[in-house]
């Protein structure tokens, strides 16, 4: 049933370049201090290889994993990418492929519609599941994405075909695990119809679930459980903040600021080099700001952080109030077109032309507003370190600017969901709908942090913007959005690959050799760098 591909196979599919024939030399070169283990028992199913940015970061933990586990690894089959590029890394890599059957997809033609008109019926989405499994939160946060739409208003035919990939990708997944000696499999996303199935389907039938998020700064966990998921990559646990208190002791500040400063610079992640940009406006006194705006100085500034509503609200945690992030920015921008105590300034998500929605226009639902609410567009973006200065709260469903903000200046935040900073002593976090616009009703309020709350906000924007990530110098710098849609980017990619080893080898391989070491561990979860850098400051 399940074809393996050798590489005279895959030659027919995918003709190598000479380019491509080149770096599978060179490659293989570089890594060959780690000949690979191989025993048949410990096979590790990885993802489809897409880009080549990401491809290439799981390719360097699939190393990661032979050498500390003993895992071969079993790439999804794709006629983009040749077997040989990838055995460059591990020699002894397959790929496999998986036949479609009609029996099976009639199947789940009939289960699919099922599902689907048991949603029509009780226009609950997020509750779907299947084989046992949660999938509402895929299925919802992936017909948004392939739709580009901020919100679900109507239930449509659309959803039926979302439903139905996501069985068959299960089922699929399932069967190929069942097929050999697996022992887990190697995802870069929690979430999307792709990964978060794979990584699910694994859970749910006993086997690890491996996640590596990032390129150059890079994560690895180990999910044993189909809880694991909405543990993301990024969250410190109150353990992890009590630690970084403790053990930095007089050292605190001056870690938090190298970390501070570092994150500013644009250099930890792609939304960091627009958030910071010297292009924008950079307030650094509220007097400006409220003059430059028309805003009454005499009330707070409440700063409500809008997302980009089509980056899969539901899937990365475990629940949240409104229906989505569009459901959120609507229901709360009503609320404040109804209370003019405080300035509301509804700041745009500084990556929004990456994540389009055409269910919405910004323009005409602030066309018609008080004076004491006002848009800041993608076109008229202020630093995002504007608000230390200018801000008195921060509203987020579940964005980054509930703990940064708290960190950067003590302000306090107010969230709408689970997320990566929940329960971590520092963010007002309502659980309902009544209690969250009864905390929007307070607002004028609430008052700045204590001392010891923004330390531990700091104490987690350290974990979340350094300890939680190793680095990866194997693995070029920021990949720009537009980078990953650039048609050179593969040319770009080797040639930026060549000049790392060349300048790199020795940092790259101790990074490499510290990874092996951790994950060889009976107990291993995830790669930190906390204990590390203690260790060594």
């Amino acid at each position: 049933m399940f074809e393996k591909l050798n590489a005279a196979n895959l030659f027919k599919k995918k003709k190598l370049t000479p380019a491509e024939k080149e770096f599978i030399s060179n490659n293989r070169n570089f890594w060959s201090d780690y000949p690979a283990k191989s025993d048949g028992n410990y096979k590790i199913l990885v993802e489809q290889p897409s880009i080549p940015t990401a491809t290439h970061s799981l390719a360097t933990i699939t190393i990661i994993l032979n050498q500390a586990k003993s895992f071969t690894p079993v790439w999804l089959h794709s006629r983009d990418w040749n077997i040989e590029l990838l055995k460059s890394y591990v020699s002894t890599a397959e790929y496999i492929k998986y036949p479609k059957s009609f029996v099976n997809v009639l199947n789940i033609i009939l289960i699919s519609i099922y599902k689907y008109m048991n949603i029509v019926k009780t226009k609950d989405i997020l509750s779907f599941s299947y084989d046992g499994v949660k999938y509402g939160d895929i299925v919802y946060d992936t017909y948004l994405a392939h739709e580009k739409v901020a919100t679900i208003k109507n239930i449509d035919i659309k959803l039926l075909f979302v439903i139905f990939v996501c069985i068959y990708k299960h089922e699929k997944f399932r069967k190929i695990l069942d097929s050999d000696t697996f022992k887990a499999v190697l995802v870069s996303h929690q979430v999307t119809i792709d990964s978060g199935v794979l990584l699910r389907t694994a859970l749910r039938y006993g086997y690890k679930g491996y996640i590596n998020t990032g390129t150059h700064r890079t994560t690895l966990q180990c999910f044993e459980k189909l809880d694991d998921v909405y543990n993301y990559q990024h969250k410190p646990f109150p353990e992890d903040i009590d630690d970084i208190i403790t053990k930095l002791g007089s050292k605190f500040d001056l870690v938090y600021n190298s970390v501070y400063n570092e994150y500013i610079s644009g250099n930890c992640s792609k939304d960091a080099t627009y958030a910071f940009s010297k292009d924008i406006i950079y307030y650094t006194d509220r007097k400006s700001f409220d003059y430059d705006y028309k805003l009454d100085s005499t009330k707070k500034n409440v700063f409500v952080m809008l997302h980009a509503f089509t980056d899969y609200p539901h899937s990365h945690f475990r629940w949240m109030i409104f229906n989505d992030y569009y459901d959120w920015f609507i229901e709360t921008l009503k609320f404040a077109k109804k209370h003019d105590n405080v300035n509301w300034i509804f700041k745009q998500h500084p990556s929004i032309k990456y994540y389009p929605a055409k269910d919405v226009s910004f323009d005409a639902l602030f066309s018609d507003i008080p004076d004491n609410i006002i848009y800041i567009s993608e076109n008229d973006q202020i630093d995002t370190r504007s608000l230390i200065y200018c801000a008195d709260i921060v509203v987020t469903c579940l964005g980054s600017a509930g703990f940064e903000m708290p960190a950067m200046a003590g302000i306090p935040s107010i969230t709408a969901s689970d997320n990566f900073y929940t329960n971590l002593g520092f963010a007002i976090e309502p659980k309902t709908k009544n209690e969250y616009f009864e905390t929007l009703s307070n607002t004028h309020n609430v008052e700045r942090l204590t001392p010891e709350q923004q330390k531990r906000a700091q104490a987690a924007f350290m974990f979340i913007h350094k300890f939680s990530i190793v680095n990866n110098s194997a693995c070029p710098p920021i990949i720009s959005h537009d980078d990953h849609i650039d048609s050179m980017i593969i040319s770009k990619h080797m040639n930026k690959i060549y000049e790392l080893y060349g300048k790199n080898e020795k940092i790259i391989k101790s990074e490499l050799n510290d990874c092996i070491k951790e994950v060889s561990e009976m107990n291993f979860r995830r790669l930190n760098s906390l204990y590390h850098f203690l260790e060594n400051y």
